[in-house]
């Protein structure tokens, strides 16, 4: 019963025993005569001397073997081993990671293999911590496992079942490595500290120079006829459209740039000395911290907007950061899978497990505020409008955070912190060291080819919004011009178009649906890459924002004759087909969950292809049930003021959530053992944080940017 390996695991566990003893064992170890060779595993020894090893770690190894047995010990001690919960799926054996760094001697590798588990799972995927001498490479830390001579003769028993590694199925090794203060960290570093003191000097500036109240409109010249008003007038993220930085003379009416934001006082300011000081001070102004506070703290609607919009927002972001949530762990490793995929189940999870469908929220909201915003500006001044401004706003608007956020990700956030899939992540830099180019021109969605070879891979939404803006002017001209008729057209070519490209591809790639180890989602590798994050599958949803964008400012001018009792039961058939096209993508596959049945490629297609198109309908009865005073109390709560400084908040949370998730749990040094209460926990840490950390880069870079390139824009 007890085999050679049985034993060797004993007296392994008798020598973790002795570790135990610390500093003791040290001091009398020469007393004790204590060898702890026979004791070693092969995976530290046995391939010492075996040809393919490097010669610096084979001499290493010997070498510790030979002249400090008590650094061995604790090498060994810190190593991963199998631990309880096997049967749960607990593949991560990550062992000491903060024991083995500490050692002056040592490293800490994660070596990635495949167990194949008979009668219980046939695939699991071991993550494997190893500690091993600093000369070692990753490649001596595979070479220790892929040609391991004894490891298949040790038999793990867990109750009646036995599981034996795969060792050719080695799939991988990498060595944790400090992060270095290399000279992007200090380009990076510095630029940090020039927006410090830009923030410092504009605050004191403010203070000295100019009155005590700041103006919540960015007024960037002192004449009237030739103001840029530069107002915060959002598009699905809570970002600008493009329209409000333009020039505007003194015989145009422009009624959604002529008040400030918070009803802030609005009475002249400007510093009355020399011109060339008044340029430098006004400049240094932009950076003004209590004037950023005031303009994005400031919860007051303003009139002609659409009240409903800032609790939609924000909603959406704190449902991506909730799926987010729940995903990561699977990234950085989990000690109870099974318990956690038991979850998915549950009708409430199905709200979680469809969280994707917040995106398209993003994305209804941005087709409807461009079209509702830059048609509101066309009627206002005649049909004129300047669309390289348009353009250029837009992205000079969004660039410089999204850019930022690169430079962090890549150069600061490694500082942060450590653990044993740390280095996974943020070691090298990933994709973004070679890649970031391909997202400041926004094509990242096409090229690289795989989202996991993007740089900072959540931001393909900005990818696909970019390229929807970029095409909205053909359809705004059309309503403009030809009114129903025209955003008809052109809206519905839109969404034909994307509902044409949705069937061929998922027939195409066979996108089934259900039968995988995540019921319910598609099994299909290739839906990700070449059909998620692809604009010609995502844009029937923005162009039926933009419908409602146009219906919404058509509004005002249909008269219904119909008797309010009469409008009332349409309103309540309205809601009732409204809660049937919102609940319908979320809980629609709850059977298929449950159960893990496959559903045929038919019905998968049928699915895929239409239930984002029916969540945007919801939306827009949604909205336009809001705005027409048929809301009642949801109008209320999406109203409600509280989600005014939230909602332009939303764009820099959407870049730095899954930073602060990867620093969450990227830092634990053990695998997350998965509750609903700790997952609460985190959610709320993390939705918290990355509204903190937005309101930061908000104040110290996206706010005073834009209205120093409004300033810019003015003067051009």
């Amino acid at each position: 019963m007890f085999t050679r390996g049985t034993l060797r695991m004993a007296s392994a566990g008798l020598l973790v025993l002795s570790v135990l003893l610390g500093s003791a064992m040290q001091a009398a170890g020469d007393e004790m005569n204590l060898r702890v060779g026979p004791y070693l595993p092969s995976l530290i020894l046995a391939e010492a001397s075996a040809p393919a090893m490097s010669e610096n770690c084979s001499d290493a190894l010997q070498r510790l073997d030979r002249e400090d047995h008590f650094s061995v010990m604790k090498m060994l001690d810190a190593m991963g081993k199998p631990g309880s919960g096997i049967l749960e799926g607990n593949s991560y054996w990550y062992g000491g990671y903060k024991q083995c760094v500490g050692m002056p001697v040592a490293q800490y590798c994660l070596m990635v293999t495949t167990l194949n588990i008979s009668a219980i799972m046939p695939l699991m995927t071991l993550h494997l911590g190893v500690c091993v001498p600093k000369e070692c490479s990753a490649e001596d830390v595979a070479h220790f496992v892929t040609n391991l001579q004894e490891i298949n003769e040790m038999a793990v028993v867990v109750s009646d079942y036995i599981f034996k590694p795969e060792v050719p199925n080695t799939t991988y090794a990498s060595c944790s490595r400090p992060a270095e203060y290399g000279s992007g960290t200090i380009a990076t570093l510095t630029l940090i500290g020039v927006l410090v003191f830009l923030l410092l000097a504009g605050t004191v500036v403010d203070w000295c120079f100019f009155s005590a109240v700041p103006q919540q409109s960015f007024v960037t010249s002192s004449s009237p006829a030739t103001a840029v008003v530069v107002q915060p007038s959002m598009d699905g993220f809570g970002h600008e459209t493009g329209v409000t930085a333009i020039q505007s003379g003194s015989n145009e009416k422009m009624p959604l740039l002529a008040k400030p934001v918070g009803g802030a006082s609005t009475r002249n300011s400007e510093y009355s000395g020399p011109r060339s000081m008044q340029s430098v001070l006004g400049l240094l102004r932009c950076f003004s911290i209590p004037r950023k506070l005031n303009i994005i703290l400031a919860a007051e609607h303003k009139p002609g907007t659409i009240p409903c919009l800032h609790g939609l927002r924000t909603l959406s972001m704190l449902w991506v950061i909730l799926g987010h949530c729940y995903m990561w762990p699977f990234f950085t490793g989990v000690a109870n899978p099974l318990d956690m995929l038991s979850v998915l189940k549950r009708i409430s999870f199905q709200f979680v497990l469809n969280g994707t469908f917040s995106v398209d929220t993003f994305f209804f909201l941005s087709g409807l505020l461009v079209m509702f915003l830059t048609l509101k500006h066309l009627e206002g001044s005649g049909g004129s409008i300047k669309w390289y401004l348009f353009y250029l706003h837009r992205y000079l608007r969004l660039t410089p955070l999204y850019a930022f956020v690169i430079l962090a990700f890549v150069n600061v956030v490694p500082l942060l912190g450590s653990g044993p899939m740390w280095s996974q992540v943020f070691a090298s830099g990933g994709a973004c060291t070679t890649k970031w180019w391909t997202n400041l021109l926004y094509i990242n969605n096409f090229y690289p080819d795989s989202i996991n070879d993007e740089c900072i891979g959540w931001s393909w939404y900005l990818a696909n919004d970019m390229q929807f803006f970029v095409i909205s002017p053909i359809v705004i001209m059309a309503a403009y011009k030809f009114r129903t008729a025209g955003i008809s057209i052109t809206c519905g070519f839109m969404i034909l178009v994307g509902l044409i490209c949705n069937i061929a591809l998922e027939y195409h790639y066979k996108t089934t649906i259900g039968g995988g180890a995540l019921p319910g989602l598609s099994t299909n590798s290739f839906y990700g890459d070449k059909i998620y994050i692809k604009p010609y599958t995502r844009v029937p949803v923005y162009a039926i924002g933009m419908a409602v964008g146009y219906a919404l400012r058509r509004l005002p001018h249909v008269h219904l004759t119909l008797p309010r009792p009469a409008c009332l039961v349409l309103a309540a058939a309205g809601w009732a087909v409204t809660a049937i096209l919102l609940c319908a993508p979320i809980f629609g596959l709850t059977h298929v969950v449950q159960t893990g049945e496959k559903l045929s490629l038919t019905a998968s297609v049928g699915y895929y292809s239409l239930s984002r198109t029916s969540w945007a309908l919801g939306l827009a009865y949604l909205v336009l049930a809001c705005q027409s005073g048929y809301g009642g109390y949801l109008n209320s709560f999406l109203s409600h003021p509280v989600w005014i400084p939230l909602s332009r908040l939303t764009y820099g949370a959407y870049l730095v959530h899954p930073l602060v998730l990867s620093i969450l749990f990227l830092g634990l040094d053990k695998a997350l053992y998965f509750t609903d209460s700790s997952m609460f926990f985190y959610y709320m840490a993390a939705a918290v944080t990355a509204y903190l950390t937005s309101l930061i880069t908000a104040v110290g870079v996206e706010y005073p940017l834009l209205e120093l390139e409004g300033r810019l824009v003015g003067r051009g």
